[in-house]
């Protein structure tokens, strides 16, 4: 379980993460208070073990997952990020133990909004603890948050009336697709079809619902080895293709390696080279070599 990653290296990637492929800086994914909170610089009061750092532990997960805190039970809060592929940057949740990951927060005031609501609800007031919090983070809402806890409580049911997540719920939270701005592909309740190609199996939550989906992609049949299909769309130049066979089910950990150094010959993306590297370095140093996902 124990795997040693690159401090440094993660420092970058958390810059490198606010940019699109073309080095544009369109989207602020990650502010510099969040970076500061991810890194420890600003520590979270009340932490119940859901938020603790991933430098020192690494579990499997596909690639385009980069985790930010490790939570016990076990599962990864990090950021989905598609390479090679127009797909937005969002907070995700990834279950180890169903294997399912979940859209959670479109962006960084979501993320602070739910966790300061987590805080508020486990101490039933705002404490000089999440009032120093909120001023660390630069957070000004703290108010709105506790009424919403004072009339909603922390009803998922409900987060279309908490302040960030009105005007931009995340799948996880929407109740059909008309209340969705995104294009994750998938919820327990919400099957996105116009991203179903875009889409990677561990971003399905309930395989059942493509069974009347014309067409679906190869790496979601899974009919064949993924990691033959990985190299028969690679020699195709499919890099999107392969992108997506690599970050579905059906992999042992030490060909997912394999496979991301042959991508690294297929691009120049410099946040590429280092996401695969960091991933590589995480399960070189793990004790999951022999395992699958």
């Amino acid at each position: 379980m124990k795997g040693i990653l690159n401090a440094s290296k993660i420092k970058v990637i958390l810059l490198s993460l606010n940019y699109n492929q073309k080095g544009v800086n369109k989207v602020e994914i990650l502010t510099q208070k969040i970076k500061q909170v991810i890194s420890g610089e600003i520590q979270i009061p009340y932490n119940r073990g859901e938020y603790n750092s991933v430098n020192d532990y690494w579990y499997p997960h596909p690639p385009a997952l980069f985790p930010l805190f490790l939570g016990s039970g076990a599962f990864y809060y990090g950021i989905i990020n598609h390479f090679f592929i127009n797909r937005q940057k969002t907070f995700v949740e990834y279950s180890l133990e169903t294997g399912y990951i979940s859209e959670r927060y479109r962006n960084s005031d979501q993320f602070l909004t739910k966790l300061l609501l987590e805080m508020i609800m486990l101490k039933e007031e705002i404490t000089d603890e999440i009032v120093d919090f909120a001023e660390k983070i630069d957070y000004k809402n703290v108010s709105d948050i506790y009424a919403f806890a004072e009339k909603y409580g922390d009803n998922p049911e409900e987060f279309k009336h908490l302040i960030f997540f009105e005007s931009d719920l995340p799948l996880f939270y929407a109740k059909s697709l008309e209340e969705y701005k995104g294009d994750y592909p998938s919820s327990s309740k919400i099957l996105n079809v116009k991203q179903i190609h875009n889409s990677c199996s561990f971003e399905i939550a309930d395989p059942s619902h493509l069974k009347e989906i014309q067409n679906l992609p190869k790496w979601l049949i899974g009919e064949n080895p993924q990691k033959e299909l990985f190299d028969e769309l690679l020699k195709q130049n499919d890099i999107k293709g392969a992108w997506l066979t690599l970050n579905s089910k059906g992999w042992q950990l030490e060909d997912v390696a394999i496979a991301l150094a042959k991508l690294k010959f297929k691009t120049n993306d410099k946040l590429f080279h280092l996401v695969a590297d960091n991933w590589i370095d995480g399960w070189a140093n793990s004790n999951f070599k022999e395992d699958s996902y």
